[in-house]
């Protein structure tokens, strides 16, 4: 996949994401009995996007990783604790 593609791709990942956690603050206010269906849903929903969407983009071009700040950010911090 080209890098132009690949950003694309992150960044209409990045809204999808968006979308979904705005549907979690939604579910979260539903009857416990309806809210538990939902949730799994949704989480099945945003493992699929990451695992089979997003991951395969993210291993070809680690910068593109939308997390990639926070973890090289606690590896720092390891690191300096050490």
């Amino acid at each position: 996949m080209e890098y132009a593609t690949a950003q694309q791709l992150m960044s209409t990942y990045e809204r999808m994401g968006k979308l979904m956690n705005e549907a979690d603050s939604l579910i979260r206010t539903l009857p416990d009995a309806e809210r538990s269906e939902h949730l799994r849903a949704l989480a099945g929903l945003i493992n699929h996007l990451w695992f089979t969407l997003q991951s395969p983009i993210v291993r070809q071009y680690g910068n593109l990783d939308p997390d990639g700040d926070y973890f090289r950010g606690q590896a720092s911090k390891q690191g300096m604790a050490e």
